[in-house]
């Protein structure tokens, strides 16, 4: 279902907030895999940027993605467009394409590569549907630009909307670039940035050491994991001098909170650059800060790897907050998160906490069996192209002579006689879902479901598993993509001329696009499912 706001209405609710002087450069930040359990338990008295977030902006404690699909894609999706992954295209950060039978990644561009390497294929926002905030702002305030960095193609692409002037990304090769869909060369501060970079990597020693003793906060030692015993705690190398940039290093580099500050150098370098917030309209920076993800996959989120990992973000976002308001004195800054997680199964269980991991290839055999007890052969009736999205075969059905009906309620069937599933839909059944969105902490779980289905690209029937549930193996160590609140609620802070208070009330992060167009002065120019959250009017001037 959709939620919208008429765009007459927010047209002229716009032109009424435009009275106030729009800022020279917006910046919205979202941290990939931050929940707001991680917020309000390490972030919230600490003395950098992160800290002074939350104390000094609008903080709203209680947001959420309404979607059941909590990943990178979609999440990225919604930040920035204001709908939901059902609306924007991207229903899971891959999906199945019937069509071609084969899977389509949420920005694959095969007719693209990336600048300065051909041989590479690019990409861009084909696949994403409909505009966003950066389309509007540069249609509606004349000389506004628009740019993107991200240590993931896809968290920078699907932010910065249809046409942003330009989107950058970190890539395996140590570099940071874009495709031929935005650019054909590098400008030459990136240039810069990306030579700085390669004699670093080839001269300096690189090893993650904790900012300070975390013995007491958090849980050290060892972790045993489907029988092997994991090493975690700080030091990590990441490299000596004379080890190849290759994927060994890549993996290592950004499960580290070096790649979040590699970005953030870029984020500075491109904000001298491109002269950011010194032309005539109001420029927008968005920024993904990838390395909290990586790091909450290797190594979860209940030890000294992601308490240190938040300490560091909170002093390099604290040097970026004090250059920014340096640059451009009255910036505005967004923070946000495309999802959350929970922490490793393992350490859950020790809190009491009923968590499992379920080896999918095993989950996968056993929905085979039951299957099979129905008619012989009928394992063959699907595609598992994900534990979560199920597409039926037609070639199949066509052999056993069923129609899709049969075949799915058979499915459905066989699914639900697993302990660890909690709810199946058809894509029928939730193209017709109706649920009047009010509140999205008590949104059923068949409504989040919904709103991650999208028309033609989304299975055939979608699947949510119970509460703390994990499909990731070794060496991923936690998981997301559930639509439980561990993976939905996450933090929404305006910092800028506005109020700095607390609030409590359940929110959504579609809601964050309208809220940031009415405060510029601007319109979407389309029908959103968000809706204006009130900030109780600015600070005295």
């Amino acid at each position: 279902m959709r939620i919208v706001l008429p765009l007459l209405a927010l047209t002229c609710l716009s032109a009424l907030a435009a009275a106030q002087p729009r800022p020279k450069l917006v910046v919205v930040i979202a941290v990939d895999q931050c929940t707001q359990e991680l917020i309000q338990r390490w972030a919230k008295d600490l003395p950098g940027g992160l800290g002074q977030l939350v104390r000094e902006g609008t903080t709203f404690t209680a947001a959420y993605h309404d979607h059941g699909f909590t990943e990178t894609g979609p999440g990225h999706s919604v930040i920035l467009s204001g709908r939901f992954p059902g609306h924007t295209g991207i229903t899971e950060n891959r999906w199945w394409d019937r069509s071609t039978g084969k899977a389509i990644y949420c920005v694959q561009d095969d007719a693209t590569t990336l600048v300065g390497a051909p041989t590479q294929k690019g990409s861009s926002p084909q696949w994403f549907l409909g505009t966003a905030l950066g389309d509007w702002l540069q249609a509606q305030v004349p000389g506004s630009r628009v740019f993107a960095v991200s240590g993931k193609d896809r968290a920078a692409i699907l932010l910065a909307g249809r046409k942003p002037t330009a989107v950058y990304w970190f890539t395996p090769d140590g570099r940071f670039t874009t495709s031929t869909a935005y650019a054909t060369v590098l400008p030459s501060w990136l240039e810069a940035v990306n030579r700085e970079l390669a004699l670093r990597f080839r001269d300096e020693s690189w090893v993650w050491t904790p900012l300070v003793s975390h013995t007491g906060q958090v849980r050290m030692g060892d972790l045993v994991v489907d029988g092997q015993t994991l090493k975690l705690g700080l030091p990590h190398p990441i490299k000596t001098v004379g080890m190849p940039v290759d994927a060994a290093f890549d993996k290592r580099f950004r499960a580290s909170p070096f790649l979040d500050q590699a970005i953030l150098d870029v984020s500075e370098a491109l904000m001298e650059g491109e002269r950011l917030g010194r032309g005539p309209g109001t420029d927008l920076l968005a920024l993904s800060l990838t390395a909290t993800d990586a790091i909450g996959h290797t190594y979860g989120h209940g030890g000294e790897e992601m308490r240190d990992q938040i300490m560091r973000l909170d002093q390099r976002l604290g040097q970026f907050l004090a250059k920014l308001r340096g640059r451009v004195p009255g910036a505005w800054v967004l923070l946000t998160a495309d999802h959350g997680a929970s922490d490793a199964p393992e350490r859950l269980v020790e809190q009491g906490i009923p968590a499992r991991r379920v080896d999918a290839k095993r989950f996968l055999e056993a929905l085979n069996r039951d299957l099979e007890t129905w008619k012989s052969g009928a394992s063959g009736l699907y595609r598992p192209h994900s534990t979560s999205m199920l597409y039926l075969k037609e070639g199949a059905l066509k052999d056993f002579g069923l129609d899709g009906a049969t075949a799915l309620q058979a499915l459905r069937k066989a699914l639900l006689a697993r302990p660890e599933v909690a709810e199946v839909a058809s894509a029928e059944e939730l193209a017709a879902w109706k649920e009047e969105r009010k509140d999205p902490a008590t949104l059923s779980l068949r409504g989040r479901l919904a709103l991650s289905y999208t028309p033609g690209r989304s299975g055939d029937l979608m699947v949510a598993y119970k509460p703390y549930v994990s499909f990731s193996s070794l060496p991923g160590l936690s998981d997301h993509y559930s639509p439980w609140d561990y993976d939905r609620r996450v933090p929404l802070i305006f910092y800028g001329p506005w109020r700095s208070e607390r609030r409590s009330e359940p929110v959504s992060v579609v809601d964050l696009a309208p809220t940031l167009a009415f405060e510029l002065g601007i319109a979407p120019t389309e029908q959103l499912d968000g809706k204006v959250l009130d900030l109780r009017r600015r600070k005295a001037p």
